[in-house]
């Protein structure tokens, strides 16, 4: 890559100075004035500065900041506004030349700006996305039906790893996705980790009638206590940092169990805060803990009843 840098350094750096000699020291012009010599010599001074300020830019993020996300977000928005100004100058440069066919250029506009609407959308949805950072490399979003973490926010796409779909709970598929970042302008972006990094998740139980269903209730929240008591801890925490920017109605992230009557079955929701990443595994090792707790237990029988009478059945035993 430095290699690379190197060599487009050099070669602007020799544009710059060959087209400086043809109009300062020789007699070939195009033009009597000399003004297409002017403007293509600024410019090539103007990309040459761009490429500079990128690079010493660039350069500087990754000496003077030490995480890698933050590095990325500040070297991306770096070059996103070099590259912005850097086109506004050119245009202004080549606009002032052509004065004389406003008229054709407003219809050629025209008709350059209905055959790249989508790609102006993506650009300006790029662009809003570096300046209001609605989420960063490395958030989960939803974007319509598509869910993933954040891998790369380009100027006309974002790039992201892909969850769910045909996967049970919130683990990788291994596509990786390339949503236009037109979204940006026009759809709801759900973040799951920007200023608040954990969620709410629930473990169902079910349990027989006539089963103590009090005692199951302690049993689940005790067992539960110790996997998920760390996250409480954090949540708690980030939860009130976060009500200094947000109006929050609760503080509470203390894990709950709710008790419903089903037709055939008592239906239990253990209710608690887990990291986005982790709810899998949380959900299934407090699954196991909970099942193998009741089952220990001869007053409390998991499952619907329904179920029970189909396996105590004289065709199921035959």
């Amino acid at each position: 890559m430095k290699v690379l840098q190197r060599l487009n350094f050099f070669i602007l750096l020799v544009l710059i100075l060959f087209t400086s000699y043809i109009r300062y020291f020789t007699d070939f012009y195009i033009f009597e004035d000399r003004s297409l010599l002017d403007a293509l010599l600024i410019s090539l001074i103007i990309i040459f500065l761009a490429y500079v300020i990128n690079s010493l830019a660039g350069n500087l993020i990754l000496r003077r900041v030490s995480t890698a996300r933050d590095r990325y977000t500040l070297r991306k928005t770096v070059s996103i506004l070099v590259t912005v100004l850097a086109f506004a100058s050119l245009f202004a440069i080549w606009v002032e030349r052509t004065s004389t066919l406003l008229i054709a250029y407003g219809i050629l506009s025209a008709g350059v700006a209905i055959a790249l609407q989508d790609v102006l959308r993506n650009l300006a949805g790029g662009i809003l996305i570096i300046l209001s950072r609605p989420f960063k490399a490395g958030d989960r979003i939803q974007v319509g039906d598509s869910t993933g973490d954040v891998l790369d926010i380009g100027s006309f796409s974002t790039a992201i790893m892909e969850i769910r779909e045909w996967i049970d709970a919130d683990q990788y598929t291994g596509r990786i996705l390339h949503i236009p970042n037109s979204f940006a302008l026009n759809q709801t972006i759900k973040n799951y980790t920007r200023d608040y990094s954990f969620i709410w998740d629930e473990v169902r139980i079910l349990l027989i009638y006539g089963s103590n269903w009090k005692k199951a209730e302690e049993i689940a929240l005790q067992t539960a206590g110790p996997v998920v008591e760390e996250f409480e801890r954090l949540a708690q925490t980030e939860l009130l940092l976060m009500g200094e920017k947000y109006f929050t109605t609760t503080y509470d992230v203390k894990t709950q169990l709710y008790t419903k009557l089903q037709e055939n079955w008592i239906e239990m929701r253990l209710r608690y805060v887990v990291a986005p990443r982790k709810r899998r595994a949380v959900s299934h090792l407090l699954t196991t803990n909970i099942l193998e707790a009741l089952e220990k237990e001869e007053d409390i029988m998991v499952g619907t009843a329904v179920g029970i009478d189909f396996m105590n059945s004289p065709e199921k035993g035959q």
